[in-house]
């Protein structure tokens, strides 16, 4: 009886072993079929919101998203904006835009990409300031922090 519990644990181990590794290679692949399959989104809070508009310039694109007050039972009264510039190998060193964010705040925005540092200017009352300013995805991303006007 012994050898008998034996062997059945070791054949479930060595049918295991594939299971497992199967999973954690198609871990990605399957958690995007699952997500398309149930309907389910990442929240705008951590990434960003939807694309709002792209404009390019000539060696690289500027991406900014929609504002996002997203919270769980409605609308914040703080929130953000997005800017993300790439690809990385064609930013300038210092990067200055003018941000319409759809109505919700106006500033300037002036990136030094050798450094990370970041500078807001001509910032309309509903522009709080900078909260993050980060490399990511081959480019490089700000969050300006915003009021509802």
């Amino acid at each position: 009886m012994g050898r008998l519990k034996a062997c059945l644990g070791y054949a479930w181990a060595a049918l295991a072993v594939p299971l497992v590794l199967a999973t954690f290679l198609g871990q990605e692949p399957l958690s995007r079929a699952f997500a398309r399959g149930t309907g389910w989104t990442i929240s705008p809070r951590y990434s960003g919101g939807g694309l709002a508009r792209t404009v390019e310039h000539g060696g690289y694109r500027t991406h900014l998203r929609r504002p996002v007050f997203d919270g769980l039972l409605g609308e914040r009264r703080r929130g953000f904006v997005q800017v993300e510039w790439e690809p990385v190998a064609a930013l300038p060193d210092i990067i200055e835009e003018d941000v319409d964010a759809q109505g919700r705040g106006r500033f300037r925005v002036s990136l030094d990409t050798r450094t990370g540092k970041a500078v807001l200017r001509d910032a309309s009352p509903e522009v709080l300031g900078l909260s993050v300013v980060t490399p990511f995805h081959g480019g490089w991303m700000v969050r300006v922090d915003l009021k509802k006007p």
